[in-house]
């Protein structure tokens, strides 16, 4: 499969259906950051690209997760 780095962010309604939301990225999402606001993050490109360097098979992506959407 193509590699495919992704610049998206993800939401909860996105992890709810993880499967589906992301069945065409490659290498898969394990690692992430959460917050709100969350678009201005500069973690994805800095950790993706230390990933990509130490050729480790994943990646890590942006979470837009509001307090209010959090449970126990």
């Amino acid at each position: 499969m193509k590699e495919q780095h992704t610049t998206e962010r993800y939401t909860l309604a996105d992890l709810e259906n993880w499967s589906k939301a992301t069945q065409d990225v490659d290498p898969p999402i394990r690692l992430g950051v959460l917050g709100d606001p969350v678009a201005h993050s500069l973690s994805p490109e800095m950790q993706n690209a230390a990933l990509k360097h130490c050729k480790t098979d994943m990646q890590y992506a942006r979470f837009h997760i509001r307090a209010s959407e959090l449970r126990p």
